[in-house]
């Protein structure tokens, strides 16, 4: 079937569901995606995509069209000396994303880009480099914040390797956390179109996801993602604090500036929300 070198877009009101406009656009002109977050500048007003049908080129230039939900952006004039940081720390770079990878139809852990690494496993090697980051972020919360926020945080980089010193593998994780989870495809980012390069993500009983960044099989980045738990929480406390005994890990929870140990007790503490 031969491919359209023009296409017909269609937009529609995202609010109301109305169609606003229709024109056609050369093929070359749209991107090859509407997977990340994607603007439009539509005469002296701009716009953001919510949706598009069908969502890649290689569909819509077989069918001749496409419909994009629009949403017009406002923006607002902010003096930047009342601008506020949400978080007291980020981490200070981000995996990159694998070419040509898309995360369409899959089942795959979504993050904020400023959620990556906030809670994860860290060698208790690396105790030294803990302890210097703790004093920058706790600096941050006594010198820093205000009754909205931070006016500013500290960008991490005083643990790269996490477990650094450690020999988990990737297949060893599969064993330790059983048959009674879900592996998803991958991890990405909010806005950002493909999976994270070397991710994985794995959902437990009680809802929390184990993720991270593997090469080879051997595992160099172990997060943990938290979400409200269940009554799993149990079980998944003494798989996570067996893992970490094992590997002499600790879990980390950065902007909260807390260390937890390999202790059943207090990781079930800490994902049930009591510690």
């Amino acid at each position: 079937m031969p491919e359209h070198s023009t296409i017909r877009v269609r937009f529609i009101d995202a609010k109301t569901g109305e169609l606003v406009g229709e024109t056609d656009v050369p093929a070359e002109q749209l991107p090859e995606s509407f997977e990340a977050a994607t603007s439009l500048d539509i005469g002296e007003n701009s716009f953001e995509v919510v949706s598009a049908e069908p969502m890649t080129a290689q569909e819509f230039r077989q069918t001749g069209t496409v419909s994009i939900a629009l949403r017009e952006v406002e923006y607002a004039t902010v003096d930047p000396n009342e601008l506020r940081y949400s978080l007291p720390s980020i981490s200070d770079e981000l995996p990159p994303i694998a070419e040509g990878s898309t995360k369409l139809g899959r089942n795959v852990l979504e993050l904020r880009e400023d959620d990556w690494r906030q809670v994860e496993f860290v060698a208790l090697a690396l105790q030294p480099s803990i302890t210097t980051a703790f004093a920058a972020i706790e600096r941050i919360y006594t010198e820093h914040r205000e009754e909205y926020g931070f006016t500013e945080l500290h960008v991490r980089n005083e643990v790269p390797a996490p477990l650094e010193g450690t020999s988990l593998t990737l297949a060893e994780l599969r064993g330790a956390v059983g048959e009674a989870v879900t592996w998803l495809d991958g991890v990405s980012f909010e806005g950002v179109a493909g999976l994270v390069e070397g991710g994985f993500a794995v959902k437990l009983p009680s809802g929390p996801a184990l993720y991270g960044l593997q090469n080879e099989g051997r595992v160099s980045v172990l997060g943990l993602h938290h979400t409200k738990a269940s009554a799993a929480v149990e079980g998944d406390a003494r798989l996570l604090a067996a893992l970490a005994s094992k590997h002499q890990v600790c879990l980390v929870d950065w902007c909260r500036v807390e260390q937890l140990p390999p202790s059943a007790e207090r990781l079930q503490a800490w994902l049930s929300g009591q510690d």
